[in-house]
């Protein structure tokens, strides 16, 4: 599924869980197994449907070793987060995150998961030039994690 992945770094199940309380979801299993097996990188089918037009994913986000700075922080999910900080959060009274970027697309936005009605997440693409501060602008994907993959296409 990933044809590209430099970074060497696999999360555990335990750090997995730490960054879950922190961020205050509990990420779909899918999502897991591909951070502890692969950790993010390219994926070999890339495209799929949003709308009225195809969106590409660039690369799956990754989860970065504590205490490293490699090249490949500028996709780790936290470095990500940061940056768009008030621009991803509705709430600013909100103790974790509603929406959790997991892939960066072509053109700026970031395919995510969206906490926003449910403890099980859609997904979702959030909108880079429409978003404000305190007032993220997404677009529904998929009901799930599961069937976004099935979406994907060469």
């Amino acid at each position: 599924m990933i044809l590209n992945n430099n970074y060497s770094y696999r999360p555990d199940e335990e750090r997995l869980s730490r960054i879950e309380k922190i961020w205050g979801v509990r990420l779909p299993e899918e999502i897991r197994i591909l951070l502890m097996e692969d950790n993010g990188g390219v994926p070999e089918k890339r495209n799929f449907p949003c709308g009225k037009r195809t969106r590409m994913i660039v690369r799956f986000l990754c989860i970065k070793e504590k205490g490293t700075d490699e090249d490949y922080a500028w996709y780790d999910i936290n470095v990500v987060l940061t940056q768009l900080e008030e621009r991803i959060i509705s709430d600013p009274d909100l103790v974790g995150y509603e929406i959790i970027p997991i892939a960066e697309l072509f053109a700026g936005d970031y395919l995510c998961l969206d906490y926003r009605e449910s403890d099980t997440p859609t997904v979702c693409v959030w909108l880079h030039e429409e978003s404000e501060e305190w007032n993220p602008v997404t677009e529904k994907v998929a009901d799930s994690f599961s069937e976004f993959m099935d979406m994907l296409s060469e």
